[in-house]
């Protein structure tokens, strides 16, 4: 069985939605990737960036302006998830970064079990 910790991301104060989205893309995941402390207790880490709110399918499900993207990752268990946000290289390299770009205090998180449907 594995674990999600799905978090909801607000970006910074100060950032546009595009600024949010390329710091992320292009400076924070590869902090990730590169990180191997950490990602070693990874199965999958996976970031989802909101389309255009304004588009035709945003208004047609009421998309909500409330969060600016989610991260899913995905661990083998809750050790393993714990293991890894203690790893010194995160704690050194990572987390740093988080508030560059990361509104830290409005965010929300969830630790769920995955239920994979189809």
């Amino acid at each position: 069985m594995t674990v999600a910790l799905v978090v909801c991301i607000k970006r910074r104060s100060g950032l546009s939605g595009q600024e949010f989205a390329r710091y992320w893309r292009e400076v924070h995941a590869p902090l990730i990737r590169d990180c191997g402390g950490f990602n070693r207790h990874l199965v999958s880490y996976t970031q989802y960036h909101l389309v255009e709110q304004d588009s035709p399918v945003a208004r047609m499900f009421g998309v909500s302006g409330d969060y600016d993207g989610i991260a899913v990752l995905e661990f083998r268990s809750v050790t393993e998830m714990q293991q890894a946000f203690a790893e010194p290289a995160y704690l050194e390299h990572v987390r740093p970064d988080e508030p560059n770009f990361v509104d830290l205090e409005h965010g929300l998180c969830f630790i769920t079990e995955p239920n994979k449907v189809i």
